[in-house]
């Protein structure tokens, strides 16, 4: 994901760059799926190896903190929104005039909120969590400031990238305001473990 981020912050953005250390000695032209396929390998492989020495150095996890299980749940409620609305805005050129955008985004976003606390509930009771409970309580609390702060930085991450709607532009929003969510669950999961 950092690569990835990198990659589309510091690339062109006109959906291909030049190589310029090829095989053959020449420039070569690669298209940004092939850029991206090139970076999930790279990123999946370093990823690994940082796992394998984590693991070497005795580093280990606490699955009953359920970090982990607390932010995937929460992201999937916010994404069964959003994404609908991600394609809709993307191949939908005209709304209707009875449909304003900011409108639009008011309902998904208050509707994804929801989802996402119940969402982090449901799952939790289901495994039997102690914290289930509290955790949704601070799920509620938490999230409207994650989301102010994913839309703040995206906004201005776009603005830095002038607006573009090329692939690299998307893949660093999208995954800026992941990390920046994902963050607010894991926080508020923090403090649903609190006594």
């Amino acid at each position: 994901m950092a690569a990835a981020l990198f990659e589309g912050l510091t690339g062109p953005g006109d959906g291909e760059y030049l190589v310029i250390g090829s095989f053959n000695g020449a420039d070569t032209t690669v298209s940004e799926l092939t850029r991206y396929a090139v970076i999930a390998v790279v990123g999946t492989a370093m990823g690994a190896l940082g796992a394998g020495m984590l693991h070497l150095t005795g580093a280990q996890v606490q699955p009953q903190r359920r970090v982990g299980l607390t932010v995937a749940v929460g992201l999937a409620g916010c994404a069964v929104v959003v994404l609908p609305v991600m394609v809709a805005a993307a191949t939908v050129s005209d709304l209707p005039d009875w449909l304003h955008p900011l409108g639009l985004y008011a309902v998904c976003g208050a509707v994804g909120y929801g989802l996402a606390i119940a969402a982090v509930s449901v799952a939790l009771r289901m495994v039997g969590d102690h914290a289930a409970r509290s955790t949704a309580r601070a799920v509620a609390l938490v999230l409207p400031l994650g989301v102010l702060i994913a839309t703040a930085v995206g906004v201005g991450t776009a603005w830095m990238l002038g607006f573009s709607t090329v692939t690299s532009t998307w893949v660093v929003v999208t995954g800026l305001v992941i990390l920046i969510l994902s963050a607010a669950f894991a926080v508020a999961r923090g403090i649903g473990l609190r006594p």
